[in-house]
């Protein structure tokens, strides 16, 4: 019995050593390194409709459109804006013509007080003996009573050129708020056509959540990246590493590639980096996998292309 269970025991031992022995196999995807984002632009309600993607796999040149939003929308609010600023500036001319006019007004009654003034000034300075005492105190009377009235048309001047400034400066001050949304509004119409930065294959982004692949009449969030332009100049391999493997996955460790599209083929390379912080992903379980990339050994493999499924397997 005892030599029976020592037999199983050394057993035992061999088992563990040869499955901790064993290669780990990773699932990966080509990508590009230099690939240019296609991100959902800001809307107002923080989501936009998908109305046109260039086919998946197409290579498209520097200028080209990739995808476009629906800015319908943002067209109707643009076209709300534009009648909401031609109605206030009309209500803006008509203020500024009205206060002009009671600046006219005010500015006439100023000058009539001011004339009334001098005649009165000039009555007043003719001597009692001239006119009666009577006549004489009416005189004074009537220059303090011009007096009077000119300090009380000046200060109606006064109130009257403000008003007429605040109106203007307010004007102005609508018109650069005016300005500054129709230019918003034009950029944000403009940002729904987003045309690729450099020649590349598109590759269709997935949803964070389902990782279905985003297509055309879907519904997406801002900030979500739907699509890539990757160029082919500077490929390599993303994998993603179970929780539980990864302590045994280490940068700088040598690992053997196969191309799903090219399974006869086998390349080397080595894993340059694993990121600290890992996600779940739904559609492989609730288990939390680590990002990681493998680049090529020497020369990057003829007929590459990013999207391409990928089998990694270690060496050490």
């Amino acid at each position: 019995m005892r030599c029976t269970s020592l037999i199983l025991l050394c057993c035992g031992l061999t088992s563990a050593g040869w499955v901790s022995a064993s290669p780990l196999l990773l699932t990966g995807e080509v990508f590009s390194r230099e690939a240019q984002d296609v991100i959902v632009p800001l809307t107002t309600n923080w989501q936009a409709r998908i109305s046109h993607m260039v086919p998946e796999g197409t290579l498209v040149r520097a200028g080209e459109v990739v995808v476009e939003f629906d800015g319908t929308e943002a067209a109707r609010a643009m076209e709300q804006q534009a009648e909401t600023v031609r109605t206030e500036q009309a209500r803006a001319e008509r203020d500024v013509a009205r206060l002009e006019k009671e600046h006219a007004q005010a500015r006439f009654q100023l000058q009539q007080a001011e004339i009334n003034l001098k005649l009165a000034s000039m009555k007043a300075e003719v001597p009692e003996t001239l006119i009666g005492a009577i006549e004489y105190a009416d005189n004074q009377l009537a220059r303090e009573q011009a007096v009077t009235a000119v300090e009380d048309a000046r200060k109606q001047l006064a109130d009257k050129e403000k008003s007429l400034d605040d109106r203007v400066y307010q004007a102005g001050l609508d018109n650069q708020k005016n300005d500054l949304q129709n230019a918003w509004w034009g950029e944000m119409l403009e940002s729904f056509s987003i045309q690729a930065l450099q020649d590349g294959y598109v590759i269709y982004g997935s949803h964070p959540w389902t990782r279905a692949k985003f297509q055309e009449g879907d519904t997406v969030r801002t900030s979500f990246r739907i699509a890539e332009v990757a160029n082919t100049q500077d490929l390599a391999v993303k994998v993603w590493i179970n929780s539980v493997d990864r302590p045994r996955v280490r940068p700088g460790e040598p690992v053997r590639i196969v191309l799903d599209a090219m399974p006869e083929t086998e390349f080397l390379g080595v894993i340059q980096t694993v990121f600290d912080s890992g996600s779940k992903r739904q559609e492989w379980g609730d288990s939390v996998y680590f990002e990681g990339i493998v680049t090529f050994d020497g020369k990057q493999p003829d007929g590459l292309l990013p999207g391409m499924s990928v089998l990694v397997e270690s060496r050490s």
